[in-house]
């Protein structure tokens, strides 16, 4: 017979999904395996004050903003050009030149490969660039390419942002069903519920049961069997 806790406790596993932890398997209450952990502050040690470090040559006291020897300390000028190592190399500006454009205009003609005057030229740019395309050297160049300023060097500034290529979405429309098919999407969308039903229990017990298949072919075989006890006396209902 069941009884009413156990009523409870399936009604509970069936309808609010609860397991059978918080119910079974109790054995007592959950104690403390050993003592409680208490924090014990360690003890300080008091000692003397060491005496301060000093230089092992000089017997003084040693300074700690100098204690590390500067890497530059034996650094000194080169035997023949003198340079200080200190001072880095500073990159060469070509300082303007006011007459050169008037000299270039009242001078002799010079014609050089490839066979082009050069003080014809009147664009600056163009008369420039030959120059350093045809007549340049590579050691000049050279030159040029190892005294670039590397100091204070500074990306150029991101131009403009492109403009906006918005995106226009297409406006959303029902799908188009062809008219052989509509009747039934129509019953199809009918037969749909549209009511809100919470799975509790008296929704499950106002349902009408399905038929038990198993249910039906029992109760037929037990009525077969009891009437053929009927025409046969002497034997009874016997159910295997």
């Amino acid at each position: 017979m069941i009884k009413n806790g156990e009523i409870y406790r399936y009604e509970t596993m069936l309808f609010n999904e609860g397991t059978t932890v918080k119910e079974d398997y109790r054995f007592g209450d959950i104690k403390q395996p050993g003592p409680p952990t208490v924090y014990k502050p360690k003890k300080s040690c008091m000692r003397i004050r060491p005496p301060p470090l000093k230089d092992i040559h000089a017997l003084t006291e040693w300074n700690t903003r100098c204690q590390y020897v500067p890497f530059y300390l034996y650094h000194r000028p080169k035997d023949i050009i003198q340079t200080n190592p200190r001072q880095v190399q500073q990159s060469f500006f070509e300082p303007p030149d006011e007459g050169r454009d008037n000299a270039i205009k009242t001078r002799p003609r010079l014609v050089m490969t490839p066979a082009v005057s050069m003080d014809d030229i009147e664009d600056p740019k163009a008369r420039n660039l030959l120059i350093e395309d045809m007549y340049t050297s590579d050691m000049t160049r050279g030159l040029k390419e190892a005294i670039r300023p590397y100091f204070k060097v500074q990306a150029p500034l991101p131009g403009p942002p492109a403009n906006a290529n918005p995106i226009r979405l297409p406006k959303m429309s029902v799908s188009y069903v062809s008219p052989e098919w509509r009747m039934e999407s129509v019953k199809w969308d009918q037969k749909q519920l549209r009511s809100y039903c919470d799975t509790t229990k008296n929704f499950w017990l106002s349902r009408e049961l399905r038929p038990c298949t198993f249910c039906e072919q029992t109760k037929k075989i037990d009525e077969q069997r009891k009437i053929m006890c009927q025409l046969k006396p002497g034997k009874s209902l016997q159910r295997h």
